[in-house]
This record gives structure tokens, sequence and C-alpha cells, in this order.
């Protein structure tokens, strides 16, 4: 029988730290959060005696949340001039043009890439398919991806596009940062500029060109998201991949 004191919280939070010691404090306590939700629902019905995860302080678990901040445009045309390996150029240009997080695009099959769907619009999709099930952070960016016109992709195949190691949580982003982000700390040496700053770089590029908020998020996955391949209440891919056309992607080197 599992027993809840007023230990388990910090033991909880412990054992994530264990399993992922990368795992932000933001995880930790949206994790925590759900667990106290429950719980909370089970002491109102008369289940357990007391919410033992309520008011329980977490900051001193996991990491803390870095602001990354955006590559300007000079350093994006020193990123992409230098002489990256095939896989990773690709991974770099993905990232780049995309929004897409760094496991996110790590992970991507060839199955989940469509170029007749919408009008010969390309575009990735981070939506379970009826072979895959697909692993993303939140509902918003169950999403589907268009694809810049500049952006060259290698000849469709089969499987994966990347061969990053993929972690107990189903996870590649500790590889594949592995393999980009020392190379990019030297090009842009910044304490707060990584793999996680082309999200941001891209938002604020989308920005510039007089893309929307709401396009804008649909895009980097912080809108409502895609349900069973249709949008409800968002923008529609015909109405993103107009968008991300317009940007000037002149340091786009492939």
């Amino acid at each position: 029988m599992l027993t809840i004191d007023a230990v388990t919280p910090h033991t909880f939070a412990d054992e994530q730290v264990k399993v992922r010691p990368e795992i932000s404090n933001k995880s930790i306590t949206d994790y925590h959060m759900g667990v106290s939700l429950m719980l909370k629902f089970c002491a109102r019905k008369g289940y357990i005696r007391r919410n033992e995860f309520a008011g329980v302080s977490l900051k001193d678990y996991g990491k803390k949340t870095v602001s990354w901040l955006a590559y300007e445009p000079s350093e994006m045309l020193t990123i992409f001039d230098h002489d990256w390996s095939t896989q990773e150029r690709l991974l770099l240009c993905i990232i780049a043009t995309t929004g897409m997080r760094l496991s996110e695009t790590g992970m991507l099959t060839w199955e989940r890439f469509n170029d007749t769907e919408y009008d010969g619009i390309r575009y990735f999709t981070l939506l379970d398919t009826g072979e895959e099930i697909v692993s993303v952070k939140n509902t918003g960016s169950s999403r589907h991806i268009p694809i810049h016109p500049n952006l060259k992709l290698p000849p469709n195949g089969t499987g994966r596009l990347f061969d990053y190691t993929v972690d107990e949580n189903g996870l590649c982003s500790s590889s594949a940062g592995d393999k980009i982000n020392p190379e990019l700390n030297k090009l842009v040496p910044h304490i707060r500029k990584s793999a996680h700053s082309f999200r941001r770089t891209l938002k604020k590029m989308l920005r510039d060109v007089g893309v929307s908020k709401e396009i804008n998020d649909e895009i980097t996955g912080h809108g409502s998201g895609d349900i069973a391949g249709d949008v409800y209440g968002g923008t529609s891919i015909q109405t993103r991949a107009e968008a991300i056309s317009k940007l000037d992607l002149s340091w786009l080197k492939q």
C-alpha cells in the first residue's frame, strides 16, 4: 500500500532529479502540480485526509529556468558559415526555420513529412499517426509545421531523419545537444545562447515581418495545437505557411 505523507513530495522531486539530472525546476513544479490536483480531488471526496502536496516549496529542486536570448542576424551568418557535418547542418536548418524544439526535430520521421495534403505545402507533423505516437511537451506542441520554401531536405526515405540516441524518456535532446551546443558556444560565446535560442530567434523574425502573435504562437507550439489533423480555434496550415514564407533566410546555407 502506498503511503503519502509530508516526506512524499520531496521524495517524488528527488526521484525526478535522479532519473533526469538536467530536469528544470519548472518541469518538477508542473509534475508536482499535477499530483496535487489529483490529491485535492481525493481529499474533497474523502478518500484521503489531506493533500500533502499542497503548499510544498520546490525551489531547491531541478535546474533554474534560463531565459534564452535570440541570435542576432550576424550571429546566424556565423553559425551557418561553419563547416557542420551533414546531419548537424540539417538539424540546425530545421530547428532554425520551423520553431521545433531540439528533441521534436531530432525525433522526426519521414512518415511524418507531407507535401501533398494541403495544395503542395510541405510540412512536418507532430501529431500522432496510425503507426507512431509522437512525444511532445504539451497539447499546443501537437501541430503541423510548414517548411520554408528555401529549406532543402534530403530525398525522402523511411524512419528517422537523424540517428541521435534516444533516452529512457523517449527524447534525444541530450544526444543532439551534445553534438551542436559545444560548437555553437565556440561560434557565439554567450551564456544565454544555445540551441534553445533558435526558437526565440524565429519568433523574433516572425514578429519583425508583421506576423501576428496568434500565428507566431501556432507555428512555435505556444498556441492551442492541431487536433486530428484539423485546427480548432487556431490558424490553418495555409496561413502558417504564408507567414513562414515571408522570412528572409539569406543566412541559410545548405
